[in-house]
């Protein structure tokens, strides 16, 4: 059998491992940088391209958007989280997803171009055939670099990460935003999509220890593939649940209502980035790497969920309430009809509270099936829901999103219990203290609305303030262990940086 390949990092169990509990703090911290960097110098970006762009430019590329990003799904079909999910990797593993990811980046590329043409003219936008056909260049530019981004994940070196995110993010920025001062247009944001890809691809390839070689079979490719396939049918299912609405509003009533939802969703998608993928990025190796002990996988679950609830749900009730004042004091009076899409849309922050690390945890469990089939069963419901909302609205689209959210919660806690032994009653008791300490939250900011000033700016400053001492008061009342628990985290991963060049 290969040797295990170089630069994965020792083992669970081999001599020289620092402690599980070291290294997912560690890769917390980068990964907090690496969100929170990414998401706010994102968000900087976007703030100014909304102001100097029309809301016709964001719903053509958010329209375009739905056909490029599907692809980028395609590209290693699921092999990175193979390669992360196995016990033991070996070089032949790695090389065969490289050159299948490779191969199949050049041919959506090529897709890409030939369909453009086609689908402008279905969807009756003759403007989107030629943004379709320069962004399937990326396709290449994802290909290039998934192998290696599971790799870094799996030895959970998030510092490589951000380093790459943060320099490709403001690379594309930087273009894009001058393109839109020498007018542009949306081609100001179809460069900063390619530049951003471009130059984050070069810098992983800098920061990455790994290179390609020729040790590659269709024997292995198989054994990848098995599980693989699992997680690409329901990242597909998962990314037609969330894009099916854009598709659908584009189509039926136009890109400019498309380009006012877009931005409410982006910002629902910005705080979902900052909030639950700063802890959804760690957990999955993390778990994987406890599969073979499964109570203690289940402790670490319960553990993340409550944790990662103290944030998840007083953020995203607080946002649903303050959605109007923060839209119209970011973007301008402009992208006022975006701010009560972002209010709904922000609603499904108790579902998400509770289900926000299922799959990690039930695909590190080996039930990448149990995943698929929730999001099969998400995708039609959330389709169903869409065509019917989209004839009365982008509002009633919102509310749908949210609906089926609830409707489906109680089969996701029914499936985490079967499937990896976490009893939905642990999961709700453990919620309790937060639920409580939101909700006294809820009322203060629901007070300051009141009676507070009527600058949108004024009013949100009062709003967050008033929220977040309510909310830590009654933290330190209900549930002052979990808030030093937090607190543990937070020292554990300052105290303990990773040295520079760390793998």
């Amino acid at each position: 059998m290969p040797d295990r390949a170089e630069g994965l990092g020792p083992a669970p169990g081999e001599p020289g491992e620092s402690g599980l509990g070291g290294q997912i703090a560690r890769g917390l911290t980068w990964t907090f940088i690496h969100t929170w960097g990414r998401q706010l110098l994102n968000l900087t970006i976007f703030v100014v391209l909304a102001r100097l762009l029309v809301p016709d430019d964001f719903g053509l590329v958010a329209l375009a958007a739905v056909f490029v990003n599907l692809a980028q799904l395609v590209v290693d079909q699921g092999l990175g989280d193979a390669l992360i999910q196995r016990p033991v990797l070996t070089r032949r593993h790695i090389d065969t997803a490289f050159w299948v990811a490779l191969s199949t980046g050049g041919l959506l590329a090529l897709a890409g171009i030939l369909l453009a043409i086609p689908i402008a003219f279905l969807l009756g936008e003759p403007d989107l055939q030629p943004i379709l056909q320069v962004l399937s260049g990326t396709f290449l530019l994802s290909a290039l670099g998934s192998i290696q981004i599971a790799l870094l994940r799996r030895s959970l070196n998030f510092r490589a990460l951000a380093m790459r995110a943060l320099g490709g993010i403001a690379a594309g920025g930087a273009v894009g935003i001058a393109m839109a001062f020498l007018g542009f247009g949306v081609w100001s944001l179809v460069g900063q999509q390619v530049a951003g890809a471009f130059v984050s691809m070069v810098l992983l390839w800098a920061v990455s220890p790994w290179r390609p070689g020729r040790d590659y079979s269709w024997d292995t490719f198989r054994e990848l593939f098995r599980f693989g396939v699992n997680i690409l049918g329901s990242d597909i299912l998962n990314f037609a649940s969330r894009n099916v609405d854009n598709l659908l509003i584009g189509s039926f009533l136009g890109t400019t209502p498309l380009g006012f939802y877009s931005v409410g969703y982006r910002i629902l998608d910005v705080t979902e980035v900052m909030l639950v993928n700063v802890a959804r990025k760690v957990t999955f190796p993390a778990f994987s790497r406890l599969q073979s002990d499964p109570e203690r996988m289940r402790r670490a679950y319960l553990r993340v969920t409550r944790a990662a609830g103290a944030i998840i749900l007083p953020g995203y009730i607080g946002l649903a309430l303050v959605s109007t004042e923060l839209t119209v004091t970011l973007f301008g009076d402009r992208w006022a009809p975006s701010g009560p899409v972002a209010g709904i849309l922000f609603l499904i922050g108790p579902v998400l509270t509770l289900q926000a690390f299922s799959g990690a945890l039930l695909n590190a469990a080996g039930h990448p099936g149990v995943v698929f089939r929730f999001r099969l069963i998400t995708t039609v419901v959330n389709v169903v829901g869409f065509l019917i909302a989209v004839q009365i609205g982008i509002l009633a689209v919102a509310a749908a999103f949210v609906a089926r959210g609830y409707l489906l919660i109680p089969l996701n806690l029914a499936w985490v219990s079967r499937y990896a032994g976490v009893p939905a009653g642990a999961m709700l008791a453990q919620l309790r203290g937060t639920a409580l300490a939101t909700a006294a939250m809820a009322v203060a900011v629901a007070a300051v609305k009141a009676v507070a000033p009527a600058s949108p700016a004024m009013l949100l400053a009062a709003e967050v303030l008033a929220g977040a001492m309510v909310f830590v008061l009654a933290m330190l009342l209900v549930e002052r262990d979990l808030v030093r628990e937090i607190l543990g985290v937070g020292r554990r991963a300052v105290s303990r940086p990773p040295p520079v060049g760390a793998r």
